[in-house]
């Protein structure tokens, strides 16, 4: 743990401020030293472990733009970052160099290992681990590809993904082949096809959880395939991943006055990414939403669990699976999540009876013991699914995700507001901003990089 805190401290802002300055150009960054001549697979190894890099620098934008929290506006104007200022407000193009900057580099060395992984010819011996390093490039690639999806290209629609304008999908180390974007249809058929592959080669568990594993790439093919509406497989590979054992907390055993409620790498974790930080989502100056914190009930163990009450009655959120006290936000894959996927899934493909086993099998988790009833009803049964997904996966930098999928649905009408200085500023449904622009240094070095429409 100690060792874990040091190298988010010390490494992360390096990783930062080296990746940003070398990356003005699109992706035009050398590899770093550890990068120049790997050769072997304990090099190869080595650059997937590079924690800093691969785990700690994940897109925060999103989280910043969702409606889990608001600002004062006294706060919001003493906000240094004028990125996160703009992203509050959801101005029309806003730059995020950093989220772009350092995905993509997590593709960038993905793509390296991949390439290098082919150039070795495995022992017998060597087979697994040569499976596990390269099931687990295709895996950061396809994950980076998806979080940079939700970021700068449109919800996925079937009508129109073929013509709609997806992201980059950078397939190899050379940092001199042109850029440009693919299709959305292809940007998701290139992504779940690869973390297929992954999970064919990578084991079942791992001993770190900043390592990829099966389950991970299994629970990760699950939110996907919900993010673009394919329910039956996206319950397939929920289902499957559950019945490879992952475990709920049950938070009938966990105190609020423990100190640090939820430890990193607990139980539930799956998977551990962190966001980079962002200075709207301080503790200090992000209140909750008044409207989220009033729909736990009484009995929910989650509004203890998940939520501080600031001396101006206001909620700041505590449920960090990174650890409660820490300045990253939790952006990894957890047995949690699984379940709601699995639920909302199967009851949206007609199996209410299942839908309904996975949800009480979540929720006898997550309520007092004493007074928790299972749910029988069938009756608006998806609406009560996404009201627990509402309420357990706030600032897991998944909520834009899944506003922008829900407003696809028929029915389909949250729409974002904020208030500041007395003026109000809007995100309705369908809004061409749920797609947040190229970054104006791509813009600037790439000239066939097209520009999401305003």
């Amino acid at each position: 743990m100690n060792y874990y805190k040091y190298i988010s401290l010390i490494l992360l802002p390096v990783a930062i401020l080296s990746s940003f300055n070398a990356c003005r150009k699109f992706l035009d960054a050398k590899p770093d030293a550890k990068m120049v001549v790997p050769s072997t697979m304990k090099d190869l190894r080595a650059l997937m472990d590079d924690v800093a890099t691969m785990n700690l620098s994940w897109p925060i934008a999103t989280e910043v733009a969702s409606d889990n929290y608001y600002l004062l506006t006294s706060n919001w104007k003493s906000i240094s970052s004028l990125t996160d200022r703009e992203n509050y407000i959801w101005k029309d193009d806003v730059s995020n160099d950093m989220d772009w900057t350092l995905t993509y580099r997590v593709v960038l060395k993905s793509n390296l290992v991949l390439e290098k992984i082919a150039e070795v010819n495995p022992t017998p011996d060597q087979l697994k681990e040569w499976n596990e390093i390269k099931g687990s490039a295709l895996f950061y690639r396809s994950f980076a590809f998806f979080m940079i999806a939700q970021e700068f290209a449109m919800p996925y629609d079937p009508q129109s993904s073929t013509s709609e304008l997806g992201i980059p999908l950078r397939l190899t180390a050379d940092v001199n082949e042109p850029s440009h974007r693919s299709s959305l249809q292809d940007t998701y058929n290139t992504i779940t096809r690869d973390l297929e592959y992954a999970s064919q080669l990578l084991p079942q568990n791992t001993a770190y959880k900043t390592r990829p594993s099966r389950v991970a790439a299994l629970a990760l093919l699950s939110r996907i395939h919900l993010c673009i509406g394919n329910y039956s497989k996206a319950a397939n590979y929920a289902d499957t991943c559950i019945k490879s054992g992952i475990q709920l907390l049950d938070y009938n055993l966990l105190s609020s006055a423990s100190g640090e409620t939820f430890k990193r790498f607990n139980d539930e974790v799956i998977f551990h990414i962190a966001a980079n930080y962002s200075y709207s989502l301080d503790a200090s100056i992000c209140r909750v939403d008044s409207i989220l914190i009033s729909s736990y009930t009484t009995n929910d163990l989650r509004k203890k669990l998940f939520y501080k009450i600031n001396p101006d009655g206001s909620a700041a959120f505590s449920g960090n699976y990174d650890g409660s006290n820490s300045y990253q936000l939790f952006e990894g894959l957890a047995a949690d999540e699984v379940y709601l996927t699995q639920a909302e899934c199967l009851a949206r493909i007609g199996k209410n009876g299942d839908a309904l086993q996975a949800l009480n099998q979540f929720k006898k988790n997550r309520y007092d013991k004493l007074s928790f009833t299972p749910i029988t009803s069938t009756d608006n049964l998806i609406d009560v699914i996404l009201s627990e997904r509402r309420k357990e996966l706030p600032f897991r930098v998944i909520r834009w995700m899944d506003i922008r999928r829900l407003n696809t649905l028929a029915g389909g009408k949250i729409t974002l507001e904020r208030k500041i200085d007395n003026e109000r500023y809007t995100l309705p449904p369908g809004d061409l901003r749920y797609a947040m622009q190229i970054p104006t240094s791509v813009l600037a070095t790439a000239q066939s990089m097209e520009r999401n429409k305003r």
